[in-house]
């Protein structure tokens, strides 16, 4: 009997959830089946990689962290359960680890022991999550199937059927290919090339955008002015890397605020970014496993409706997803401030009008939801107001994921994101709707409200702010170069200048396929194995992305005739914007998106 040879090109926690897949389908078959794992870096991938600081942590809570299957996963098949990342702490990871080891190891082994459901791991922790997956996928493989990890790059696959994939150090055949690329480095921009080549003739600190916890920051001193572009995730990083990674550390005071104690090797940090104000934070968890806030007005049937009718404005569908938090939210307030308000009144009359049931309330302007002022810089001092959101943020987030009404409320946005991706992957929007409203405002303004740090790392700003150790930017910040210094503007405050010794672009790079520096994506795209997306605008125009494109419901990978291949498969990072929000972790018990597409694929394969 011939045997079926599988290549997954990315062993990061898509390429281990197909390759999972392939082993819970192929318990019980006849036919033999090899599969061949490529990744240039260890089990886990590049960005959980168990060799970095322990004092980067992930933004999702650990029990809403898995790589198992569960049975609300659409047509699951064969389902192996097994521990979340919390139930793997407590059980598998001090044993795992002190066994694997690493130049962290201890510490790593040291947070697992303290960590609880509710809290948010180190991402190294997640590396040996990952790591201890494939081990025990190893040690219980079907006994018709083999496995082999290669530690090494893919330069090129060539179609077939069969496939050639070639490697660094070899070229072999494949029945079928998944390619899991992650996040990818981009070639500089006009703007970051010349910025590089400022601070290499002037002896200065340039990092353009790339993965913080890799970043050689060991040349910043105690005497440089470090600017940091970006307020997301990755600024959080970066902060905690040139503080806590330097030596200094918090304390918390009898009222439950944060106090830092710096070590002295500690730059001057200046922060900003367009918007001018960190990403909110996440509440404190609340929910169990698999608890989500319901939709009332994304609901399937109205998804269908609009589909039937020709599709959704952007305005139509952020005023969906609006009532839906404001359902959430005055639910909450009303219950907590007003209890002689009649509660199940107020929420049918809210479902029927929900602006009118909203103004019958007649609540003071304090009290009731705005949306500007949630997404604003308020006005004042500028070190002052911010350090104010900064505690009112943290207090929000400790209220708690079911409690607190606008940390609750915000919740919202990422308990819905299958009906927000089911507005994508039905193209409800037009393209000019897409590109202009989801792809250029909402995505922001989303990642914004709903994908935040822990309140943990807010409190820990607010105690950097107060100790001198960060200042705040004006919003619309600008970089140029003057003399030998990077000088940092405002859009928004013409008067404003300040220069810095260093500058820090504190984001990933964004999915961009044309501009990244992948010898295999390039392959791909000039071999027309792979193409872009593209949408056709109003007045005959046409604007391609970066994203790659594919076949959302099959994950096969599309030429630029918009054909599919076979058994090529393309799924993750470089294809967002096909596809929304692919850098999200599994969740247990939601039917996650990652699961059901890992599932679709295994399946395809064995076909």
């Amino acid at each position: 009997m011939n045997r079926m040879k599988i290549a997954l090109i990315g062993a990061g926690p898509r390429g281990l959830l197909v390759l999972e897949r392939l082993s819970a389908w192929q318990q019980g078959s006849q036919g033999p089946l090899n599969v061949t794992l490529y990744d240039p870096f260890p089990i886990g991938g590049r960005v959980w990689r168990r060799d970095q600081d322990p004092h980067l942590i992930m933004n999702t809570a650990a029990q809403h962290i898995t790589l198992f299957y569960d049975r609300t996963v659409e047509d699951p098949g064969p389902v192996n359960s097994g521990p979340d990342l919390a139930q793997w702490a407590k059980r598998e990871a001090e044993a795992y680890i002190a066994r694997t080891g690493g130049p962290n190891a201890p510490a790593f082994a040291q947070a697992a022991k303290g960590l609880g459901p509710n809290d948010y791991p180190p991402r190294g922790l997640y590396g040996y999550y990952l790591a201890w997956f494939y081990d025990q996928l190893k040690q219980h493989l079907p006994a018709t199937m083999t496995l082999t990890f290669r530690q090494e790059s893919v330069a090129q696959v060539a179609p077939g059927a069969p496939y050639t994939v070639t490697a660094a150090t070899s070229t072999e055949k494949y029945d079928g290919v998944v390619m899991a690329l992650g996040t990818l480095e981009n070639s500089l921009t006009r703007e970051q090339a010349k910025l590089q080549q400022f601070a290499q003739a002037h002896h200065r600190f340039y990092l353009p955008p790339g993965f913080p916890a890799e970043g050689e920051l060991s040349s910043i001193n105690h005497q440089d002015v470090v600017i940091l572009r970006g307020l997301g995730l990755s600024f959080f990083d970066f902060v905690s890397r040139l503080t806590e990674g330097r030596g200094g550390f918090f304390t918390k005071t009898a009222s439950s605020e944060l106090v830092y104690h710096a070590s002295g090797r500690e730059p001057h940090l200046l922060a900003g970014s367009r918007r001018g104000l960190p990403y909110h934070a996440k509440a404190r968890n609340e929910k169990a496993p698999g608890e989500l806030w319901p939709a009332r007005f994304l609901t399937t049937p109205q998804l269908a409706a609009w589909q039937q009718s020709g599709g959704v404005t952007g305005r139509q569908f952020w005023q969906a997803l609006q009532r839906e938090v404001g359902f959430v939210y005055y639910s909450l307030l009303l219950a907590e401030r007003h209890p002689g308000i009649d509660l199940t009144g107020f929420q049918s009359d809210y479902l029927q009008q929900p602006e009118k049931a909203v103004a019958a309330l007649q609540l003071p302007a304090s009290e009731r939801l705005n949306w500007d002022a949630l997404t604003a810089v308020p006005e004042g001092d500028l070190q002052t107001v911010i350090q104010d959101y900064l505690a009112a943020d943290a207090k929000a987030a400790e209220r708690g994921s079911k409690t607190g009404p606008l940390t609750a409320a915000l919740e919202v946005l990422r308990d819905l994101r299958d009906p927000i991706r089911q507005v994508v992957s039905r193209g409800l929007l037009t393209d000019d709707e897409y590109l202009d409203f989801f792809l250029r405002w909402f995505n922001g303004t989303n990642d914004f409200l709903s994908i935040g740090p822990p309140a943990l790392r807010i409190k820990q700003l607010l105690a950097l702010s107060r100790a001198g150790i960060i200042s705040f930017l004006p919003r619309q910040m600008t970089i140029r170069t003057q003399g030998a210094y990077f000088i940092v503007g405002s859009k928004a405050d013409t008067d404003f200048q300040a220069a810095g010794t260093a500058l820090i672009e504190a984001r990933v790079p964004a999915a961009n396929a044309k501009a990244a520096k992948d010898p295999l994506l390039t392959q791909l795209l000039h071999d027309d194995v792979a193409t872009l997306m593209d949408l056709e605008l109003a007045g005959d125009r046409r604007f391609q992305s970066g994203a790659v494109l594919v076949d959302r419901d099959t994950a096969q990978l599309l030429n630029s005739q918009h054909r599919p291949q076979g058994k090529l498969f393309f799924w993750g990072v470089p294809t967002e914007g096909v596809n929304w929000l692919t850098t999200a972790s599994p969740r247990p018990y939601v039917n996650d998106i990652n699961l059901r597409l890992a599932n679709r694929i295994a399946r395809q394969l064995l076909k």
